[in-house]
């Protein structure tokens, strides 16, 4: 439990510390909204400066700082996040998300399925009705080829990408999903820059080089560059 609670307040440190850092250098503008996410998976924290990251929020008014599970068995980073009075604003999580249903910590996806409808594009209606919950209320998403999980493919309510309760905007983390599943963010998220990640042949449609294929794959670049949001909706 002590390796749980210091992975906590390594969160909370890395939130305040975006918080701080992102909001001072917008003083000339508006400042974006600030989110926070936390991936029951492994991964890299992308740095303060990370390009396409930078890029989307510039875009969309809202920059999400990810936090990583790192050399943490999943069930004793589980049980620290349901004893914790603060979550995330969004986490994705592999397993046990109906203890967070029945702790009442997430937030419904029903009422935003209609005003956003790259949401509503994710799942067809009959696929939508599999991830309901016993109160008839969707509370979490499937993320494709989710890491950890028995089928990464299968449309449940078991697993997923979720917003929490403790989320002070719901609106602006549900607007920021549907704008980060647009043609163009997509694009962003993972083909890149045009012209520095990939190229469009004269039917439109994206290629990369060798080198630029490689410079993607690259782990460094990947800190400092690339911004997926890989186990958020796509």
């Amino acid at each position: 439990m002590r390796k749980t609670n210091k992975f906590l307040a390594m969160f909370l440190a890395v939130t305040m510390l975006s918080v701080t850092c992102f909001g001072s250098g917008c003083s000339a503008r508006k400042k974006p909204v600030v989110l926070t996410m936390f991936s029951i998976a492994l991964g890299k924290e992308k740095s303060e400066d990370n390009k396409i990251r930078n890029l989307i929020t510039e875009k969309t008014g809202v920059q999400v700082t990810e936090v990583w599970m790192e050399g943490q068995y999943s069930r004793n980073v589980i049980d620290g996040w349901l004893e914790t009075p603060k979550l995330p604003d969004y986490m994705y999580i592999n397993e046990r998300l109906d203890e967070f249903y029945d702790h009442g910590l997430l937030v419904a996806w029903d009422p935003y399925l209609e005003k956003y409808p790259n949401i509503k594009n994710l799942h067809t209606d009959e696929e939508w009705d599999l991830l309901r919950q016993s109160d008839g209320k969707i509370y979490s998403v499937n993320i494709p080829g989710g890491p950890f999980t028995e089928d990464p493919n299968a449309i449940t309510n078991t697993w997923g990408f979720v917003v929490t309760t403790s989320c002070k905007d719901p609106e602006a983390a549900f607007k920021f999903i549907n704008d980060i599943l647009s043609e163009e963010i997509m694009d962003l998220r993972f083909w890149g820059i045009e012209g520095v990640d990939y190229l469009k042949d004269n039917d439109g449609t994206h290629y990369r080089t060798k080198e630029m294929a490689d410079m993607w794959d690259n782990e460094e670049y990947g800190v400092t560059h690339v911004c997926e949001y890989a186990l958020m909706p796509q």
